[in-house]
């Protein structure tokens, strides 16, 4: 078994697996530095597909980290630069990326199992058609809309006793959407924002490999007393929803997924999807928890895996880390109660 690790030099989560590869089975990763700085030299040929040597194509399966979506057309926004005419890093760039996208595509159609490539990323990027696919399919998706127009954000509102929302792209809290957020977002001059109605239930994020999950942690708010913690987490079971969320994987056809849903009633209301899932936020341990079982789907030790059936014990929840002194914690501790807080129905 031989695993290809793609990604930048100082990305932590991709190191981490790496190692955990090499434990599981020794000797079955390598590294590729995904920056192509001086130090990495790749060819095509009809036999191979060179990196520093390393023929791609003897890979049995390769893990691509950090290499989102990028429109080949529209440059980076910024303010410092002239785009009024053609320069010369930033066609650099897209060079770069085009190249390493099609290098991934052929891989791909040389039969080395990618994870996750460049096309699913791009669904991953039209979040509003992949959520809606998910839909159609059957999935409980929660109601949402993606507009810039003021008239559809207050019709929305109104029919929502709660609504919360984020960007359209990347990656993002959802966050209360209340009169400041309306008034600041909204224009037909700027871009389009996702509104969903709020469900009142617990927050789960669900990752998910081919499909099943590999680890579903419920998260508690943020609680100033009686001592300050961030967000904490804790493993559950969710065996009531396993068909749906069963479904919503199948329908996804992503290998490597995160699925953020609420469950209420017997049901999981999917709120986002992230086709390439970072978790330095996570608490220590379910960072090395998901890490390791990642590396063992990848490394085809088949191994499944079930969640306590019973309620976590206070042993069991771990928080969220910070870097912060806990006397300066006090704003972001306000900050993200914000986003818990009860919103009031926007007329």
């Amino acid at each position: 078994m031989r695993i290809g690790i793609f990604s930048h030099p100082g990305d932590k989560q991709a190191h981490q697996l790496s190692s955990a590869l090499n434990a599981a089975v020794p000797g079955s990763a390598q590294f590729f530095d995904l920056s192509l700085y001086d130090v990495s030299r790749t060819a095509l040929n009809a036999d191979s597909l060179l990196w520093n040597g390393t023929d791609l194509t003897t890979l049995d399966a390769a893990y691509l980290r950090g290499f989102p979506y990028q429109d080949p057309i529209i440059p980076s926004g910024d303010i410092d630069l002239d785009f009024s005419v053609w320069r010369e890093e930033y066609i650099a760039h897209q060079m770069k990326y085009t190249y390493l996208h099609s290098l991934f595509t052929e891989m791909e159609r040389r039969g080395v199992k990618l994870y996750n490539s460049p096309r699913k990323n791009l669904q991953g990027y039209m979040r509003p058609a992949l959520l809606e696919r998910l839909r159609a399919a059957g999935c409980s998706v929660a109601p949402m809309v993606c507009t810039n127009s003021m008239d559809v954000a207050k019709e929305f509102c109104s029919k929502a006793p709660h609504v919360i929302w984020r960007p359209v792209t990347g990656r993002a809290s959802v966050q209360l959407f209340m009169d400041r957020q309306r008034d600041t977002l909204i224009s037909r001059k700027k871009p389009p924002v996702m509104l969903y109605e709020l469900k009142d239930g617990p927050l789960v994020r669900g990752y998910f490999f081919n499909g099943k999950p590999i680890l579903l942690l419920e998260r508690y708010i943020p609680q100033a007393l009686p001592e300050e913690t961030l967000e904490q987490f804790f493993e559950v079971p969710c065996a009531d929803v396993r068909a749906q969320l069963a479904l919503a994987a199948r329908t996804l056809n992503i290998p490597w997924v995160q699925i953020l849903f609420t469950l209420v009633d017997g049901k999981a209301w999917i709120y986002d999807v992230d086709t390439d899932p970072l978790i330095e936020g996570l608490p220590t341990e379910f960072q090395k928890r998901l890490t390791q079982r990642l590396a063992e789907k990848l490394a085809g030790l088949n191994a499944d895996y079930e969640a306590p059936l019973t309620p976590a014990d206070p042993a069991a929840i771990k928080q969220r880390p910070t870097v912060f002194l806990r006397r300066m914690l006090q704003i972001l501790f306000d900050f993200e109660k914000s986003k818990y807080a009860p919103a009031p129905t926007l007329k």
